[in-house]
């Protein structure tokens, strides 16, 4: 609901990803690992279009996190608890590690999620951008109100052809 593509990654058998995917609702493209390590330009728009891959190695999920930030330029997050998470959370632009991830996971993370569940997640995105909105309109203010002194006084200097202090600007 917050316009963000979520991506499942993990180590479980094929087949109990798709049945997981579709409890979930994430969608029905879900790959083996083995597309993951073809490495080829066709697996990269393969990871982009893929709605997860099943059967991974943890190689497998940081070349998933480097292809989606390096080949698709898109902000990448990775949720995770294990040990075999680590690289791909060290390697997301924000890894999360959950209420219970293993000491590895948390040491990989820029976050770190002491509540149970994900939905910490989705209040912390609500309340960024929240913050991102109030940040860029005040920098806006600053820049706008900037420009309007600068131009009033240059009208001034020039108009009366007169010096003003230093110190009044």
């Amino acid at each position: 609901d917050a316009g963000i593509r979520v991506k499942m990654v993990t180590g479980d058998h094929l087949n109990i990803a798709i049945e997981t995917a579709r409890q979930i609702g994430i969608g029905p493209a879900i790959y083996p690992g083995s597309e993951v390590r073809k490495g080829s330009e066709t697996a990269k728009q393969n990871i982009l279009a893929a709605d997860g891959f099943a059967q991974v190695l943890p190689s497998d999920k940081r070349e998933v996190v480097e292809v989606l930030k390096k080949t698709h330029g898109l902000v990448v997050g990775m949720t995770g608890d294990g040990v075999n998470d680590a690289p791909a959370l060290s390697a997301a632009q924000v890894g999360v590690a959950v209420d219970d991830a293993t000491d590895a996971a948390m040491n990989a993370a820029a976050i770190l999620l002491r509540a149970p569940g994900l939905s910490a997640i989705y209040s912390g995105v609500v309340e960024s951008r929240r913050i991102f909105r109030k940040l860029k309109s005040y920098v806006t203010y600053r820049f706008a109100a900037s420009i309007q002194i600068v131009l009033c006084l240059a009208i001034l200097i020039l108009a009366s052809n007169c010096s003003i202090n230093a110190t009044y600007i």
